[in-house]
């Protein structure tokens, strides 16, 4: 999937719970915050071990950045529920 896409895609998923993987495996679980043009970033989901005032202050409150590259497969969390 080419850049321009994941960025339209990850538009779409603003301010929704998903789960990214990325193409070295690792697999990432949070709210999509803000998109630009090269990163995503997600403020991480209570419960998954890596979220805390650390890693959500880092990025300005926007999360944690994930580059737009790096991403094999992004989809909707629905069973998590606020």
């Amino acid at each position: 999937m080419s850049g321009q896409n994941m960025y339209a895609l990850c538009q779409q998923h603003l301010n929704k719970a998903v789960e990214i993987r990325c193409h070295d495996g690792t697999i990432h679980r949070g709210v999509v915050t803000n998109v630009d043009q090269q990163h995503v970033y997600l403020r991480p989901l209570d419960g998954d071990g890596v979220d805390g005032p650390g890693v959500y202050a880092w990025g300005w409150g926007w999360g944690f950045p994930i580059a737009l590259a790096s991403i094999a497969a992004i989809s909707l969390w629905p069973w998590f529920w606020w």
